[in-house]
C-alpha cells in the first residue's frame, strides 16, 4: 500500500504540469472573471470571497428562506451550502 502511494504521488508530480498546460488556459478567463465579481473589501480582513462574508442578500438561497430576489442562478449559493456552513459555525 505504502508503495502504491508513493508512486501515485511521483506520477502526479510528473503529469501535474502537463494537466495544468493543456487544461488551464481554456479555464483561465473563467476563473479570472470568477475573482472579478465575487472578491470584496472588507475592513480588517482584506479581500476575501463575498460568499464568506455570509451575505445572504446577495447570495442566499430563496428554497432555505434567505432574504434575497436575485434569480441569477451563478450568484445563489449551490444547493444551500452558504446557509449550511453559517448553521454550522452557529452550532459550534
Amino acid at each position: 500500500m505504502k508503495i502504491l502511494i508513493v508512486v501515485e504521488e511521483l506520477v502526479s508530480v510528473v503529469l501535474t504540469p502537463f494537466v495544468l498546460r493543456f487544461s488551464l488556459p481554456a479555464c483561465g478567463p473563467a476563473i479570472i472573471d470568477f475573482f472579478r465579481e465575487f472578491t470584496v473589501h472588507v475592513d480588517g480582513r482584506g479581500y476575501v470571497c463575498s460568499f464568506a462574508g455570509f451575505n445572504f442578500e446577495r447570495h442566499g438561497n430563496v428554497k432555505l428562506g434567505a432574504p434575497t430576489q436575485i434569480q441569477d442562478k451563478r450568484m445563489i449559493s449551490n444547493e444551500g451550502k452558504m446557509e449550511k456552513s453559517f448553521l454550522n459555525f452557529k452550532v459550534y
